[in-house]
């Protein structure tokens, strides 16, 4: 039996479309219009100033007189033209050329014909949309490619039609075939590019909520695939217990704005399926049954892409981003995800950016594409990150992401964006001898704190050099390092057992004043030679960048080595243990991968941890390192002073010393061949 259908797809919008005149005019229509309600019709608002030969810019509110030069035709019809009243105005506001907010009329005309009828109004996913000239004709189609979304704005670009979008189109619904619905209304054309702009469906739906007006109800889907997949959804969602389908519909018609709320398992699967972002605010209110949330995801991912945000984060998103984002977030999706090709090229929104990395499909538990370029873009800001962080974590939260995964792709998006913005260092590995005030030692500076070759080496010659030759070298590589704008410092990377050494007192060459103490004026920190358990220390630092962490301050060796072995998330410590525990203590330290330890070199107890709690202020990870210069630059050669004597032992370990006999700097013992 042949199975009857309309053999026009785009019957509904023929049948609601409306041609705008200047009344007596013998000219063709100035734009377009859609029904949208019985009796009631949407335009552009500079549609209606053309038709009363007033600039379209205009605001101002047409008055009743005005109106009556502005007719409307519906070529479903005929040609006959008809009066019509405004409604409400939302006068065109311009900005830089284009129309970024308002320009919408709704128009009310005295004629009811069975052959007239609304059209449903809805945002959807389609990418892949059609318009017309002003009057509708068939041979007048316009394929047109959704680029971005903006706001309450398209951006569109021509599709496959040889015709493009022209000024007489203003005001012509923007049609989604497969879905049988207006989704948006052509609003204004670049001059010189190939671009145009329409208004969203959302925002037409607004405006006549507004105006107690209502839209005509969605029609079902015309297509039997669509309609099966409907059915699931809705026989899942039937399954939900007393009470819950009800909190359920509540809490999506508010995310989606709706002006109704669903009382079915079919009206909500519809809400849902009619909003391009209505399944992922579905499936958010669904954490409780994972069950039915299985079946509604694995229904409507046989439509195609699932959203992964709902609306309310898609906008959050947007904001956070900022307007002007497109070129920060491409460059990081390409470094965070350089396996996928985008197929938009050139300047683009953000929003198709966005979009483009949703469609893209990951593993259960696996960070997803689209949170691992936010990531990336979080770690390259230096303000404004820790939101998007906080944005992306509640988003994995609902998603049920793995948070092993999730600290892994913050670890790499951070080391990434270090490596790109780093800053000059001074590395100084140093081996003083027991018995003698004498030294090896290898100094290297680093254009850039990355895995590079050195710019300049100063060594020993394998000859045991004096203090004043260490020191001479020393004064030679800060003037080089001091040619640098800004710098990380210096850092001596010392073996266990030298940490005592105040290597930060260490005299350099300061021209007409003398000497001056290499601590006074720079950054300097410790480090170790080798590297221990280096996976415990990235995690420990991972930890210490949160906005809570705090430093442990360790009075005694044994007690803090169980406090220390339970608590993995203490970065920072501050020992104010006796002397002879002091190496022990800055071992195990080492061992358990603890990247931050502060101490005095000649105090210790209750009174000196209070001093020292002082310094790590609550941004120590930021301002630790500057703190401790400043305390010595006070001492200055006040050896009474705390800051003559403070020691900070600062891993890092975005990069990690050579390990021993395979590439230390030099050939001694424990070095490389």
């Amino acid at each position: 039996m042949r199975r009857q259908q309309d053999d026009d797809p785009d019957g509904c919008v023929r049948r609601a479309w409306v041609t705008v005149h200047a009344r007596g005019a013998s000219r063709t229509g100035l734009g377009a219009g859609v029904v949208v309600a019985d009796g009631f019709l949407l335009t552009c608002a500079h549609v209606v100033n053309a038709a009363l030969g007033r600039d379209k810019w205009e605001s101002a509110v047409p008055t009743a007189a005005e109106m009556l030069w502005v007719t409307v035709s519906f070529p479903c019809l005929g040609s006959d033209q008809h009066p019509v009243e405004l409604v409400s105005w939302l006068a065109p506001e311009p900005s830089d050329g284009h129309w970024w907010e308002g320009d919408l009329a709704l128009l009310r005309v005295d004629l009811r014909d069975p052959g007239l009828s609304p059209a449903p109004v809805r945002e959807t996913p389609g990418r892949w949309l059609s318009t017309w000239y002003a009057n509708g004709a068939p041979r007048s189609l316009v394929d047109v490619y959704v680029q971005a979304s903006m706001g309450p704005w398209y951006m569109l670009d021509p599709g496959y039609a040889p015709l493009e979008i022209e000024p007489g189109h203003s005001g012509a619904p923007l049609w989604d075939r497969e879905r049988g619905c207006v989704t948006g209304l052509v609003v204004s054309t670049e001059p010189d590019r190939p671009r145009s702009y329409a208004i969203k469906a959302s925002r037409m739906v607004e405006l006549l909520h507004s105006t107690g007006v209502f839209p005509a109800g969605t029609t079902a889907p015309s297509d039997p695939r669509t309609r099966a997949r409907r059915r699931e959804m809705a026989d899942a969602l039937d399954g939900l217990p007393d009470g819950k389908l009800e909190r359920c519909a509540v809490r999506v018609g508010n995310a989606l704005g709706l002006s109704w709320t669903p009382g079915t398992g079919a009206e909500l699967a519809d809400a849902a399926l009619g909003h391009p972002r209505g399944i992922p605010a579905l499936l958010s209110t669904l954490t409780s049954f994972e069950a039915v949330a299985l079946r509604v995801r694995e229904a409507a991912a046989k439509l195609g892409p699932v959203r992964l945000l709902t609306q309310e984060e898609y906008d959050d998103l947007e904001d956070l981003l900022g307007p002007a984002a497109y070129p920060e977030t491409c460059a990081a999706a390409r470094r965070a995800v350089p396996h996928l090709s985008f197929t938009h090229a050139g300047q683009a929104g953000v929003g198709a950016l966005v979009e483009d990395l949703e469609d893209r499909a990951s593993e259960p538990g696996v960070v997803p594409p689209l949170i691992q370029v936010i990531e990336e873009v979080a770690a390259s800001r230096r303000d404004g990150g820790d939101l998007l962080r906080e944005w992306s974590q509640s988003v994995i939260t609902r998603l049920g992401v793995s948070p092993d995964a999730m600290a892994q792709c913050r670890w790499s998006a951070k080391s990434r964006a270090a490596s790109r913005t780093a800053r000059p260092v001074l590395r100084v590995w140093l081996w003083p001898q027991p018995d003698a005030d004498a030294f090896h030692y290898d100094i290297r500076l680093y254009d850039h704190d990355a895995h590079e070759e050195p710019a300049r080496t100063w060594t020993d010659g394998d000859a045991l050099r004096d203090r004043d030759e260490l020191c001479a070298a020393l004064s030679d590589a800060v003037d080089d390092l001091d040619q640098y704008e800004d710098s990380t410092g210096v850092e001596f990377l010392l073996e266990e057992g030298f940490f005592h050494l105040a290597v930060d007192r260490l005299p350099t060459r300061a021209g007409s004043l003398g000497t001056r103490p290499i601590g006074l004026d720079r950054a300097v920190v410790l480090r170790g030679q080798n590297v221990s358990r280096s996976g415990a220390r990235k995690t420990r630092w991972e930890h210490g960048r949160s906005t809570v962490a705090e430093p442990y301050v360790l009075h005694e060796l044994h007690s803090a080595n169980g406090t220390l072995s339970k608590r993995s998330e203490i970065a920072c410590v501050i020992a104010c243990c006796p002397p002879d525990q002091r190496d022990g203590t800055l071992a195990l330290c080492r061992y358990l991968g603890v990247p931050v330890v502060l101490w005095h070199r000649a105090a210790h107890g209750p009174d000196t941890a209070e001093a020292l709690r002082a310094v790590v202020h609550d941004d120590w990870p930021h301002s630790l390192r500057e703190q401790v210069r400043q305390q010595r630059a006070e001492a200055l050669h006040d050896t009474l002073h705390m800051g003559a004597h403070l020691a900070l032992l600062w891993e890092d370990p975005s990069w990690s010393p050579p390990r021993r006999r395979l590439a230390n700097p030099t050939r001694r013992e424990g070095g490389a061949a």
